[in-house]
């Protein structure tokens, strides 16, 4: 077996590196292959359409090659004489399948070809990492039966061999059976586990009865890794008890004649020797047969002579070394079964065959019995939907050598409800780096998933109610500016001095009243404004306009209208307006800007306090201070303060009114605009705002 899986092998790698690409010559070694080595049935290549030289079409119909030119040669010794056949039915079947998919060696199940028994032994031919075809041999399985069926065990004892999925391949008497029968095809008592544990490749052995001569048998089972085989001995039990009994009287004759020629001394010394062995090794039988089965606490008897004494101690040492093992095992699995956490440990092949599971697989309505019996596959639980992207992740995991595995995915619980889970599981490798086993955890997370997805329904929901809002305000800031825009005008053609006379003197007592109506105008106008500028950049309506102009032209026109502010608080105001800065931007977004941080700065600032307006024109950013020695902002309400509707909440700072929305627009407009804006403050010391406007026309 191994020698043909080397030949397969051989082949696959010596067309990986033929450069030469002759189909003559590639028939020429396939038929020599086949002329060297007379155990073989046939040898072979297949290649993807037009992978072998991208000549298909050339070769439509010709020997060795399928309707379309395919590259399929199959040199084959079946009928007597070296033939050249076009391989058949690689579109479906697992010869091709199998290392196409999975990229590496693979021996194929024994099936019958014009009856006889073969295998096919494969191996994927790359190119660059990419699959390019298959390269393999067919041997015949007969030599296998002629081999076993020569073993005999006992009387009436035999050996066989069966595939791994349970076919007969050898039976010393029934050869009608070979390539027909399998182990589904027997109703005997233990032929389940039998069959499961051949198909895991594992070893065992079973109590049944032979289904042809009806007898008492044990059946032995080891896998043969080479083929996926398992090699089978049925021994009738009456023959082993048969053979020990014999073994039994041929030491019994032989202590006879020993007996005989030591004398009456000799037997003395054995009967003082044999008792007490007799009983020790009755104990340990005794003990031993209740270990086997589970029962721990049962002990040796001490009770002899010095010389044998240690035996049993040692014994009852190391019986309660596995009773003190096997409760904690068994609190463990206990803790395991109580948790909500399943463990797994899975076989790292497609659909991960499980091998052993915890009880509290039940919290999904399955039992671990249907995973232990092999009749259900972690894979099949999986989401059909998730599987794929399961088993990716998996893949790569392992391809970039990684030992731990986390992913989160759906399964399905046995009443057809969907669940969501966590898995946690370590990629056990051996020395060579080669994958044992996977070992691992899942946890249901179902709550925490809609938990998340309430989350994400409830934000979408306030993000809809929240631009409701905006435009709710858009439109009323519409509607009350047009009569505000009105009263103000009226309210100014009554302070114009000019038109008094038009309308009647008017008294000090209205001239004082017509300015307080301008001034609340004027303020609530200014309100709204803001209310409709944040609402404009909330909906995504507000644009831009940039310009190239002064930035101290703006600074000076702000001094002007602010002075009278300044004044009355006996503010010194230090702004250097004499140096020319260009910048591209909005214009009367910026002017609102600095008029926002500005008048800010006015407000909160003592009488003869002192506000700074600083500009640092860098190689590619403005930046932009104005600094105040007001009251200050703490650091924790440093963040706050630049939200819409949020103002200082301390007693010290109810004094000044305001919305809370100029901030937050100067925010808007500046990042609207590629900078930046923050505060640098302490309560008590004063404020420097700073923010920065590119000095790229890229707006």
């Amino acid at each position: 077996m191994q020698s043909s899986m080397s030949i397969a092998r051989t082949i696959a790698s010596s067309l990986e590196k033929y450069d030469t690409r002759n189909r003559t010559e590639v028939n020429a070694m396939l038929e020599q292959i086949l002329r060297d080595n007379p155990d073989l049935m046939g040898t072979y290549v297949c290649f993807e359409p037009n992978a072998f030289d991208g000549r298909d079409k050339e070769y439509i119909n010709t020997t060795g090659h399928d309707a379309t030119g395919r590259f399929i040669p199959y040199w084959n010794t079946i009928g007597g004489e070296i033939k050249l056949d076009p391989l058949l039915y690689y579109q479906t079947s697992s010869y091709y399948q199998l290392p196409k998919k999975l990229e590496k060696d693979v021996v194929t199940e024994p099936y019958l070809y014009e009856g006889t028994l073969i295998v096919s032994f494969v191996s994927p031919i790359m190119k660059e990492g990419n699959f390019q075809g298959i390269g393999g041999v067919y041997v015949s399985l007969d030599y296998i039966d002629d081999i076993v069926s020569d073993i005999e065990i006992f009387d009436t004892g035999y050996a066989a061999v069966v595939s791994r999925t349970g076919l007969l391949m050898s039976h010393p008497t029934k050869k009608e059976w070979i390539g027909y029968k399998s182990l589904n095809s027997f109703d005997i008592p233990n032929i389940q586990k039998l069959k499961v544990d051949v198909y895991n490749e594992r070893r065992g052995h079973i109590e049944t009865l032979d289904p042809i001569t009806g007898k008492e048998v044990t059946i032995f089972y080891e896998p043969v890794e080479t083929g996926k085989f398992s090699f089978l001995l049925i021994v009738p039990k009456e023959e082993m008890l048969a053979g020990v009994t014999t073994l039994q009287k041929q030491l019994a004759g032989i202590s006879f004649i020993a007996l005989c020629f030591m004398g009456g001394g000799a037997l003395l010394i054995a009967r003082s020797i044999s008792k007490p062995i007799k009983r020790i090794v009755g104990n340990i039988n005794k003990i031993s047969d209740e270990a086997i089965k589970g029962k721990l606490d049962a002990r040796a008897n001490t009770d002899v002579d010095i010389d044998f004494r240690n035996i049993p101690e040692e014994l009852n040492s190391i019986l309660d070394a596995l009773e003190e093992s096997n409760a904690s095992i068994q609190e463990i699995i206990e803790v395991i079964n109580s948790s909500p956490v399943i463990v797994f440990k899975w076989k790292a092949t497609p659909s991960w065959p499980v091998e052993l599971v915890s009880d509290n697989i039940n919290l999904l309505g399955y039992s671990a019995e249907e995973f232990d019996s092999g009749h259900l596959w972690y894979g099949d639980i999986v989401h059909p939907q998730d599987l794929d992207r399961v088993q990716k992740n998996l893949d790569k995991q392992i391809a970039e050598g990684l030992n731990e595995f986390t992913q989160e995915y759906r399964v399905i619980t046995k009443s057809g409800q969907i669940k969501w889970v966590d898995e946690r599981t370590l990629i056990n490798r051996d020395a060579k780096g080669n994958i044992k086993y996977l070992q691992g955890i899942i946890l249901d997370i179902t709550e925490k998933k809609e938990a998340e997805k309430a989350i994400i329904e409830a934000k979408m929901m306030a993000e809809e109610a929240n631009q409701t809002k905006s435009q709710f305000l858009a439109n009323m800031s519409h509607e009350l500016r047009t009569p505000l825009n009105s009263i103000i005008g009226f309210s100014d053609v009554l302070l114009e001095e000019g038109l008094e006379e038009g309308f009647g003197k008017l008294n000090e007592k209205q001239k004082k009243y017509a300015h307080n109506i301008n001034t609340s105008g004027r303020h609530l106008l200014g309100i709204i404004n803001d209310i409709l500028d944040i609402s404009k950049i909330e909906a995504g309506k507000m644009e831009l306009e940039p310009e190239q102009f002064e930035l101290e032209e703006i600074i000076s026109e702000l001094k002007n209208t602010l002075e009278p502010l300044v004044k009355k608080k006996q503010l010194i105001l230090d702004v250097d307006t004499n140096q020319e800065y260009p910048v591209y931007a909005d214009k009367l977004k910026i002017k609102q800007v600095l008029y926002n941080l500005f008048s800010n700065a006015i407000k909160f600032t003592p009488e003869k306090g002192k506000i700074a307006i600083d500009i640092d024109y860098g190689d590619e950013d403005i930046t932009i201070s104005v600094s105040d020695s007001g009251i200050g902002i703490p650091p924790e309400e440093q963040d706050k303060i630049f939200e819409s509707f949020r103002q200082l909440d301390s007693d010290s700072n109810r004094q000044y009114q305001g919305t809370g929305l100029g901030l937050a627009l100067v925010r808007n407009i500046v990042e609207m605009h590629g900078g930046q804006i923050w505060v640098e403050s302490e309560a008590g010391r004063g404020s420097t705002f700073k923010f920065t406007l590119p000095r790229q026309n890229d707006i």
